[in-house]
């Protein structure tokens, strides 16, 4: 979320294009606080903090660090997509996995694309839904493939 932010807030997008980041990154925080809490030492999160702090100014030191790690937050999305794909192949079971969320990874996927397209056109942040979309598809599909179906007792 850091890097979609900072992406959007360098290319000086309009706002309403990246207004849920900053929601996003606060409800990460607070869960990072709470684990940290519950695991007794708030402290122990200043590290993480101060990476946040310290890459939020790195990004953008120059043009190719943000265009850089942005496509390298796409690769890594498609990555954990496909590590979902290969569970679901070798176990050939879908019971721990939600058809329905990713169903609406999907869709909201495809509507990116639309409000991209209709907003900043960036070719960039089109790739990174398309592919995303094509493989929320494809984990949907296969959820659904293996899905095991009830039988009914008599």
């Amino acid at each position: 979320f850091l890097v979609f932010l900072r992406y959007q807030v360098y290319y000086e997008y309009p706002l309403l294009t990246y207004l849920e980041y900053p929601i996003l990154i606060a409800q990460d925080f607070i869960l990072l606080l709470c684990v940290f809490r519950f695991n007794g030492n708030v402290y122990r999160a200043a590290p993480y903090v101060a990476l946040f702090v310290t890459s939020w100014f790195l990004l953008t030191l120059q043009k190719w660090i943000i265009d850089l790690a942005m496509n390298l937050c796409t690769f890594i999305s498609a990555a954990s997509k496909f590590a979902q794909l290969q569970c679901l192949w070798k176990t050939q079971d879908s019971g721990a996995v939600s058809a329905l969320t990713w169903g609406l990874a999907s869709y909201t996927s495809a509507t990116r694309i639309i409000t991209t397209l209709m907003t900043t056109n960036d070719l960039t942040i089109l790739t990174r839904f398309v592919v995303t979309l094509a493989l929320n598809l494809w984990v949907t599909a296969t959820v659904l493939r293996y899905r095991k179906t009830g039988v009914k007792a008599e």
